[in-house]
């Protein structure tokens, strides 16, 4: 069985590359990145919302919890969900934004509650240590979603031309078209450049 690719982190935010866990959506290749608790893991790992200490943690603890941490896995799809809907809503140009907002509260509140306020150098920032929590690897994405929302960004939140995934736009003239220009952006022109040569040839005959 030929092994999935590395998942693509493209969407510029990591509320949005948690909506984008699911490669190729519609496509013969599509795979969840997170599909399992350990997938979780994996991925909080790669974008840096978990240390090695606490993702071994969050694995022993769910190993030790399997009912557990199917619930917290069912958690984040649901999680996934809201994110696609809402930011799907705000780069399709719906005006029930603060309608579809009640589905990630939930989520958001919970991360807050759980969180610690880390006091280093510079601005505060929302952190979380709970070893054992096993929703926690959601905490940071909620937490940046809900942030996003009230961003200038928010504006900039932009869906793929070529797949569903989504992106924040943050070219000079908000001209940017594709979550990967190496990827969807070289597929599309490709897609163009058969079609033309297929409209040339149906010319010539």
């Amino acid at each position: 069985m030929e092994q999935p690719r590395e998942l693509p982190i493209v969407g510029g935010h990591l509320a949005l590359d948690f909506a984008n866990t699911v490669d190729d959506p519609l496509g013969p290749t599509r795979h969840d990145h997170a599909a399992t608790y350990p997938d979780l893991v994996r991925w909080s790992l790669r974008v840096g919302t978990l240390d090695e200490q606490r993702a071994a943690g969050l694995q022993r603890a769910a190993e030790q919890a399997p009912e557990a941490a199917e619930g917290a896995l069912r958690r984040a799809h649901e999680l996934r969900d809201v994110l696609n809907d809402l930011f799907g809503a705000v780069a399709d140009g719906a005006d029930d934004i603060p309608a579809r907002w009640t589905r990630l509260r939930p989520f958001a509140a919970a991360a807050v509650a759980a969180a610690d306020l880390d006091s280093g150098e510079g601005p505060h920032r929302w952190s979380w240590s709970g070893a054992d929590d096993l929703e926690g690897v959601l905490h940071p994405v909620a937490a940046a979603a809900a942030d996003l929302l009230v961003s200038p960004e928010l504006g900039r939140v932009k869906r793929c031309a070529r797949c569903p995934w989504l992106y924040v736009d943050r070219s000079k003239n908000r001209s940017r078209r594709w979550c990967d220009m190496a990827d969807c952006g070289t597929a599309e022109k490709m897609g163009r450049y058969v079609a033309r040569r297929a409209a040339r040839r149906r010319a010539g005959r």
